[in-house]
């Protein structure tokens, strides 16, 4: 049996079968059954029960959660964790980069997949690849949308979303290269890494996934006095245009896409207060 449950440590109290979407939706009678049958591993099960009475063959082990941070903590969070476009040199340490695999290990992710591996890139010459590989292909997208016919074109064959993507891309492109002919870096903003989010190509969820990791990873960057920001554009690259040199320089596993990206490092600056925000509404229907 995948699960049993010990009878003698029991109590009755239905908590596990509350938590299992199986036997809440999916007719099964008893937990056992629905976890024969299509039991995705989740541990919820195991998690809610009192008295530990549940053992489950894809749940190894489970640990205790501590404090939760109240309201007002989380909003301080959430303020501090904005976008960091200027770094110190200095590296990342290895004591970080296990915080936010664990950050990583934590976070949800459809029918509990787990199918996010991540990759840190630190070596600088890699780096400077991956820097050159995406200032070559802002060039190539620059000279597409300068012209009616690929412009059009690119209309028609990607979707609104990245379409638009490209052209906010491609406005700042003479910007991008002015500052590269200074001596600045205008892609990676001169952070000392840079983390990838993969998975499986043909994965419904991973996207999703990805960038439910990585929004989890920049709370906990903030948390350690650091900070980080999105790669949208490398992203673009590597998804929707499939740009060779890019992902020559990525190195990415066979049958593998990048679903997000971000660097992140020390920033140069640190944020004493927050910004105006739009209002947001709730409508209640």
């Amino acid at each position: 049996m995948k699960l049993t449950i010990d009878q003698d440590k029991c109590i009755h109290c239905h908590l596990c079968e509350k938590a299992c979407f199986l036997t809440r939706f999916c007719g099964f009678d008893s937990l056992e059954g629905a976890a024969e049958q299509y039991c995705i591993d989740c541990g919820h099960c195991v998690a809610v029960c009192p008295r530990q009475a549940i053992t489950h063959s894809g749940v190894k082990s489970t640990e205790p959660i501590g404090h939760v941070p109240d309201e007002a903590e989380v909003l301080n969070l959430l303020m501090k964790t904005r976008s960091v476009r200027h770094f110190k040199p200095d590296p990342v340490s290895r004591e970080t980069w296990n915080v936010l695999r664990r950050a990583a290990e934590c976070s949800q992710s459809g029918l509990n997949a787990q199918s996010i591996g991540l990759t840190a890139v630190e070596a600088p010459d890699t780096l400077s690849g991956i820097r050159k590989a995406l200032l070559r292909m802002y060039d190539k997208l620059e000279k597409l949308a300068a012209f009616p016919v690929t412009r059009l074109a690119a209309r028609l064959s990607l979707s609104p979303q990245d379409y638009h993507a490209v052209i906010s891309e491609t406005a700042t492109q003479p910007l991008r290269r002015q500052a590269a002919e200074r001596g600045e870096d205008p892609v990676l903003y001169g952070a000392p890494a840079l983390l990838l989010l993969t998975g499986p190509a043909a994965s419904q969820t991973a996207r999703e996934d990805a960038t439910v990791i990585s929004q989890n990873i920049m709370l906990a960057l903030t948390a350690l006095g650091l900070g980080g920001c999105y790669m949208g554009g490398l992203v673009l690259g590597c998804r929707v245009f499939k740009y060779k040199p890019l992902l020559r320089a990525l190195d990415l596993p066979k049958g593998h896409a990048v679903h997000q990206a971000l660097v992140l490092g020390t920033p140069t600056v640190q944020l004493k207060r927050m910004p105006e925000r739009k209002c947001r509404e709730i409508q209640f229907r």
